[in-house]
């Protein structure tokens, strides 16, 4: 398994220096660190999560991201989602696996997967651009409307909003 931090460091419980200092500049966060460790301790026993490349790992109020490599989407959730919900349980916290994506809608889409993403506008207001992202009506979001803003804007810098048809 590959992760941010050195194959070290997901084995013990210190960070070797150079994950510190990655940590200290802000390139890496706990959670990076702490659910890369949790994964790691899953793979063990989890051989498909052999070749995972966990990106990053993105920490909101209730729920947490894992941005992995294109394809390793699918071998992270594990068969019927055995995995993340292992891993779930181990955060204490609701989880997403999402495949890394520069295009924004793509990502936008794989974070709000079953729902389809009708559109997406940029909204340009005095104080900086708004980006809305429009679904159909009566669908119903996996995650908060206030973790999505705070991902989007963690990812991409970007202010957001979503918004039914």
């Amino acid at each position: 398994m590959k992760a941010p931090i050195c194959s070290i460091c997901l084995n013990s419980n210190m960070l070797c220096v150079a994950c510190k200092k990655k940590l200290d500049r802000g390139e890496i966060t706990e959670s990076d660190v702490n659910i890369s460790r949790m994964i790691n301790e899953i793979a063990k026993t989890f051989r498909p999560l052999d070749d995972v490349t966990v990106k990053k790992v993105i920490d909101s109020d209730s729920i947490a991201v894992v941005v992995c490599n294109q394809g390793d989407c699918a071998r992270l959730i594990g068969k019927d989602g055995a995995m993340i919900k292992k891993l779930s349980r181990l955060a204490k916290k609701s989880m997403r696996v999402v495949e890394e994506s520069d295009d924004i809608k793509k990502f936008i889409q794989n974070l709000l997967y079953p729902v389809h993403v009708l559109g997406l506008n940029t909204i340009y207001k005095p104080e900086g651009e708004i980006l809305k992202v429009i679904i159909q009506k009566g669908n119903r979001i996996p995650i908060s409307k206030k973790s999505f803003a705070e991902i989007i804007n963690l990812v991409f810098g970007k202010e957001s909003i979503i918004e039914n048809e």
